[in-house]
């Protein structure tokens, strides 16, 4: 009777490790493939950042006039389009000269499932009003750039650092900012971590998240409405099969922990997509000069839509003193 209940209990076992892993490896192909089927059809609806910031108010006027800004300053004469080849394939960038002479300049990279036009667009217009250059990239798997995996920023990092080079061979003086928004935010901490040349003078990152395995936990509560252990044990392993990372080696924090540079974070308390309560997590982690803006209220990448002023002030005000 006792094998009977211990075999029992082995095919009870094996079903439910059968289920999790199925559900893991349907996570990760959603989460970190571009061509998903079922995220087109239905994955967007739960796992777009924008659908985290629910319902209609004033600040949707704002966001539709700084679109339209950002929209007109990507199309100036000063601005060009510029194809970077990295491992045999070309990824995309605008870059944005108005000011040949300035040797200021500023990287901004956009978030997850975007591309730098839509998410970068205005806050460069913004960074022209300082006299500053700009470089947006299009990151893998985003926009006009080709791939099909996701990196999530742990990849991205990597082509952060030749975007950089790419700048100092047009300006071998420049003196550059990182900034980057959601996933952008990422790269930039992701990048921290790296040998980063005398160029580069701070970073300003906005809802960035803490790691990818806390993001994905996050978000497979949230939208998925899964509990995160024992399915993300499984999507770690997984991952590090069909992407060639690690979702835990994938870490802001990790990467900060060797990080010198000036930093501000931002964040808004009204973020559903990556927990406000990250900032503080990231910001614990770096060793350089940190400060931070806490917007209250404001969704997903959507600080500088709720205060665009004091947004801004706060962000060149950091730059102008620290780097």
């Amino acid at each position: 009777m006792k094998w009977i209940m211990w075999f029992v209990l082995i095919i009870v076992m094996l079903i439910i490790l059968a289920i999790v892993f199925y559900a893991a490896n349907f996570f990760i192909n959603v989460a970190l493939f571009r061509d998903n089927k079922w995220y087109d059809t239905t994955g967007h609806k739960m796992m777009n950042p924008d659908n985290f910031n629910k319902g209609k108010s004033k600040y949707d006027l704002v966001e539709v006039e700084q679109n339209k800004i950002g929209d007109e300053f990507w199309q100036r004469s000063f601005a060009q389009d510029n194809w970077l080849v990295v491992d045999g394939g070309k990824l995309y960038s605008r870059l944005i000269i108005p000011y040949p002479e300035s040797k200021k300049w500023v990287i901004c990279v956009h978030g997850y499932r975007s591309y730098g036009q839509r998410d970068m667009a205005y806050v460069a217009a913004k960074f022209a009003e300082d006299n500053y250059n700009i470089l947006v990239p299009d990151l893998r798997s985003h926009g006009k750039s080709p791939g099909n995996i996701i990196g999530m920023g742990w990849l991205d990092r990597l082509d952060l650092l030749e975007w950089i080079q790419e700048v100092i061979a047009i300006e071998p003086q420049a003196e550059i900012v990182l900034f980057g928004g959601s996933m952008g935010a990422a790269t930039v901490m992701m990048t921290s971590g790296e040998n980063l040349p005398a160029n580069i003078k701070g970073l300003v990152v906005d809802c960035g998240y803490s790691s990818v395995y806390d993001e994905f936990s996050t978000m497979l509560r949230s939208a998925f409405k899964l509990p995160a252990f024992p399915i993300m044990t499984a999507a770690n392993f997984l991952a590090t099969k069909k992407v060639g990372y690690s979702l835990k080696e994938a870490s802001s924090v990790n990467q900060l922990a060797k990080n010198q540079l000036p930093t501000l974070f931002i964040h808004g308390t009204g973020d559903k997509f990556v927990p406000h309560q990250m900032i503080y997590v990231n910001m614990e982690a770096t060793n350089g000069v940190k400060e931070s803006l806490i917007v209250e209220k404001a969704p997903h990448l959507s600080s500088f839509i709720y205060e665009p002023e004091h947004y801004f002030e706060t962000v060149f005000e950091f730059i102008h003193r620290y780097c």
